[in-house]
């Protein structure tokens, strides 16, 4: 009886221990999930007009190029230092010094060896101040016209750099937004394949479908559960690539913006736009007049260059100048006359000139292909909006098509063949809907930056601190 009891007793305190240790457990797994909520920081609702202001704050590949260009701006000093003067200060401190003979031996024949004298004297203090004033140096006007030129390159290139930032954050921008459409239109291809599914195997045990109708439904869910998990992925891709545009972390979310769209306008003046504020032809426009100043600049070495130059000297003794004066001051003008330097100049010149030339021939070939190019996205678009709305009704027909087949296979009149070709077809025309959705945007994105939008958007902006 006592052993019963005591046996009694342990458990009964074994079970209350226990009780005290799981309370004690959760009691100490609520900080810790207190914690991570407090960690678990909520994703970042991001617009397409801020996604463009953290491109131009953040990316890298701006902020590098409004370096060159702040070292751009330095170059006109090197034309203008060409007509600044060059004044020198020397000092010098000087002791001459005289080397005696050596003593003679003495006649007791004994010598402690040949000795001679360094002995110094007249110390010799000497400074002078020159001055070297260019007059006449007209290779210094071309120059200076030269490092204008390469400003205004450069930041024609920042803000070249700067568009081509924003357009890729805009397709980037609306490929997430596609990716995340494509999510959704697998989770519905999913979801009815998960539903015929359901109903085959049902059918099969009711005695109503076979085995073959559930192996087929089986593959198609199959093949919706892959497609989900690929849409799904290349969210993560897409997201990842903006991301790194952007400078900031993944975990952030979009909202739709407004569509892309171009003003109704003819074709002439989406080219007359192009030739205005396409980059690469202002480029070639910068290049042309580079090689022209280059050119001038190797033409004004024939012209004489004159300089006038000044110094003043002062000594501190006049004992190597007898009836000299120790302070004089000399002033002059110097002509230099170039009269042959070999080739040199020569052959710069024409190199300059045939850069001129090469410039200006890639430039007309430029037009010409920039012409191309803008009325074939032009007519590209024209054609992408009429086959969305074509694909609109694809979609919608698609989808209708395979609600009646779902509809008639519950009655037994279709088949589940039937039912899995018509969710194969309305997966298709969703999945082609969307890529071409996507490409018409792209293709409406590449027009605009062809015609300059992304630049005049960044100076509506105003986040680019160079216009």
């Amino acid at each position: 009886m006592k052993d019963n009891l005591k046996s009694k007793s342990c458990f009964i305190l074994s079970l209350i221990f226990t009780f005290i240790i799981a309370l004690y457990s959760i009691y100490l797994m609520k900080p810790i999930k207190a914690v991570y909520a407090f960690h678990a920081m909520p994703e970042k609702v991001l617009t397409l007009k801020e996604a463009y202001i953290l491109a131009a704050h953040r990316n890298g590949t701006i902020r590098a190029t409004k370096e060159s260009y702040y070292q751009s701006t330095l170059l006109k000093w090197t034309a203008i230092s060409m007509l600044l003067p060059d004044i020198n200060l020397t000092y010098k401190d000087q002791r001459f010094h005289l080397n005696t003979p050596p003593s003679t031996p003495s006649s007791s024949g004994s010598s402690s060896g040949s000795s001679s004298n360094l002995a110094f004297f007249y110390p010799n203090y000497e400074y002078s101040f020159t001055l070297d004033q260019p007059i006449l140096k007209l290779g210094a006007l071309p120059a200076y016209g030269a490092a204008e030129n390469t400003i205004a390159q450069t930041k024609m290139n920042l803000n070249n750099v700067s568009a081509t930032t924003l357009y890729n954050v805009a397709t980037s921008y609306y490929t997430v937004l596609n990716d995340i459409s494509l999510i959704n239109a697998d989770i519905k291809t999913y979801n009815e394949a998960k539903s015929h599914l359901q109903l085959t195997e049902a059918k099969l045990k009711a005695g109503l479908a076979i085995i073959t109708d559930v192996l087929q439904a089986k593959s198609q869910f199959y093949a919706a559960k892959q497609e989900l998990i690929s849409a799904k992925n290349s969210l993560k891709s897409a997201k990842a690539e903006l991301a790194s545009i952007l400078g900031i972390g993944r975990h952030f979310k979009v909202i739709k913006p407004a569509e892309p769209t171009i003003k109704k306008a003819l074709l002439k003046k989406y080219i007359f736009l192009a030739y205005k504020n396409n980059p690469g032809l202002r480029s070639l426009k910068y290049a042309k007049k580079a090689a022209n100043n280059e050119t001038q600049y190797y033409e004004t070495q024939y012209i004489p260059q004159v300089n006038f130059q000044a110094s003043y000297n002062a000594l501190s003794d006049n004992h190597f100048i007898p009836g000299g004066s120790i302070n004089y001051w000399t002033a002059g003008v110097i002509l230099t006359m170039p009269i042959f330097q070999g080739g040199t100049r020569i052959i710069s010149i024409e190199k300059a000139r045939s850069a001129f030339n090469s410039a200006m021939y890639k430039m007309v070939q430029s037009k010409r292909d920039l012409k191309a190019q803008v009325v074939s996205d032009f007519y590209n678009i024209q054609n992408l909006k009429y086959e969305v709305i074509a694909l609109k009704h694809e979609e919608m027909f698609a989808s209708k098509n395979y609600t009646l087949v779902e509809e008639e296979y519950k009655a037994g009149v279709a088949t589940s063949v039937d039912v899995i070709t018509a969710l194969a077809e309305l997966t298709t025309a969703r999945h082609n809907l969307l890529a071409s959705r996507l490409n018409y945007y792209e293709s409406v994105l590449d027009i605009k930056r062809l015609i300059g939008s992304f630049k005049r958007k960044l100076i509506s902006l105003t986040i680019d601190k160079f216009n």
